[in-house]
């Protein structure tokens, strides 16, 4: 099968703190690549999301932002890998920071699979969803790597969606095989649960 590589970086962090590479099959719509794309990096898709081409002034949207769409937006559903620049944004949690620059390899990946999405290399182990505050504040160094517990005071809270133990562990390295071993079935329950409730346009 035929993959095309991307790359996503984490646009607020330290560089290479938070990053996923990946190969992706085929040409598939942009709402199912921002599924592929928020499965590598552990988005739970309590949330919307959204792919932003800056240098067109073009977002591609979820059906709640196509009821009354603002100058730019078009429906991811109706365009496809292909439609987009080497150069995007994915953003997950629209507004709340789990914004990441992604680059588009030009040269195809030819691989005997069948797999929908294929992780390659990555740090960082996934978003904190509704917890973005406390991610910042480990990166800015404000909570020792091996705390183990909460700050209610300073707004420091483990994960829901990710187990931790001490906020270090954000930054174990990935077990690519382990991951790519489940990647495929995550991605298929987010897809199939996120679609059922998306309208058409």
């Amino acid at each position: 099968m035929q993959y095309t590589k991307i790359r996503l970086d984490f646009k607020y962090g330290p560089k290479n703190r938070f990053y996923r590479v990946v190969l992706i099959k085929g040409n598939p719509d942009l709402f199912k690549l921002c599924v592929e794309l928020g499965t590598a990096v552990g988005a739970a898709f309590e949330h919307c999301f959204l792919i932003t081409c800056k240098r067109r002034e073009v977002h591609y949207v979820m059906a709640p932002f196509m009821d009354e769409p603002l100058d730019g937006y078009k429906y991811l559903r109706n365009y496809h890998l292909n439609d987009l620049p080497d150069s995007f944004d994915f953003e997950y949690d629209t507004g709340d920071g789990w914004d990441f620059s992604c680059k588009r390899y030009k040269r195809i990946v030819e691989i005997k699979s069948n797999k929908n999405l294929i992780l390659i290399e990555g740090a960082g182990q996934g978003i904190w969803e509704d917890n973005i505050g406390s991610l910042y504040s480990y990166f800015d160094g404000e909570i020792d790597s091996n705390f183990s517990g909460e700050d209610e005071e300073k707004g420091v809270y483990k994960p829901w969606n990710v187990f931790i133990d001490k906020y270090s562990e954000f930054d174990e390295p990935l077990d690519i095989d382990d991951l790519n071993d489940t990647l495929n079935d995550d991605f298929r329950f987010n897809y199939d649960e996120v679609l059922s409730n998306e309208k058409e346009y």
